[in-house]
């Protein structure tokens, strides 16, 4: 069974348990909240297996509810149940996953491609018909700013034909195992 190292992943971890065992939620009281939990920021929820294997990962570069705390419970249910490119987790997988909790900065626009760092920034773009994505630092398989700038838009949804009028931002993350 996994073994949180961080109070984020120990969030995440016991909030997967917790509903796919029950289908409830469980939440603290604010008042018992760390105050860097009560934050309004953004963070991304990734479940892998034993073999490392992606099992389930949800997230937004921008903070969909009011608090951290909050962020994490829903991005570990969406990821464990909603995630359409996986299988819903079952009890019977709960021995044998493993959970990462990445902590996004405020996106910053783009000035120059030769200061983004595929390994450590991540890449949000936005399209000029409102199609919007983000690739997240580190991404297996990606190398150079290139292929970087491909993956998000690819992510985003946006076709070559589409490929005037783009806005990037990078951020960076902080992980929580």
């Amino acid at each position: 069974m996994f073994h949180a190292k961080t109070k984020y992943a120990k969030i995440a971890f016991e909030t997967i348990l917790f509903y796919v065992s029950t289908g409830e939620i469980k939440k603290k009281e604010r008042a018992k909240i760390s105050p860097d939990l009560r934050l309004k920021r953004a963070c991304v929820v990734s479940i892998f297996d034993n073999e490392n294997n992606l099992r389930g990962r949800k997230g937004s570069i921008f903070p969909q509810t009011s608090t951290l705390y909050e962020e994490i419970i829903k991005n570990s249910i969406d990821a464990a149940v909603h995630d359409n490119d996986f299988k819903p987790l079952t009890n019977n997988d709960l021995n044998s996953i493993k959970v990462k909790v990445d902590v996004l900065s405020t996106p910053q626009r783009v000035e120059s491609f030769e200061d983004i760092k595929p390994q450590k920034h991540g890449l949000y773009v936005t399209g000029p018909e409102g199609q919007k994505g983000f690739i997240l630092p580190g991404t297996k398989g990606i190398k150079t700013t290139g292929q970087f700038l491909e993956a998000a838009k690819n992510a985003a949804g946006i076709t070559q034909e589409g490929n005037k009028n783009l806005e990037y931002s990078f951020f960076k993350i902080a992980s929580y195992e």
